[in-house]
């Protein structure tokens, strides 16, 4: 044990230890996981939200006027595959309009 962490406290090691870290770092690349959707382009987000069904956007209005934003922001992610932000954004933008139409 005392030799490994003589070892450990060497500085070629800790260079070499750093370098892993970093080219890995790269290697995966800054802030990407393969939990992660791709990327879309505005074009590829309005085409998915063009192929939800009006039964489907009906369940996310459902959900919005029970005050269940998060729910209704999966049931779009799982009809679209959009991502987080792209689904919220649909999602609160779609509320704001059903607010101008009631009021």
């Amino acid at each position: 044990m005392n030799a490994l962490a003589q070892a450990l406290s060497q500085p070629a090691t800790l260079l070499v230890a750093a370098l892993a870290f970093a080219l890995g770092f790269l290697v995966r690349g800054i802030g990407l996981n393969s939990f992660s959707p791709p990327l879309m382009t505005e074009a590829q987000i309005e085409e998915a939200l063009s192929k939800v069904t009006k039964a489907k956007w009906a369940e996310i209005d459902r959900a919005t006027d029970d005050r269940k934003k998060i729910l209704a922001i999966k049931l779009l992610r799982e009809q679209t595959g959009l991502g987080l932000k792209a689904s919220k954004k649909a999602v609160e933008a779609r509320m704001q309009s059903r607010h101008r139409m009631r009021g």
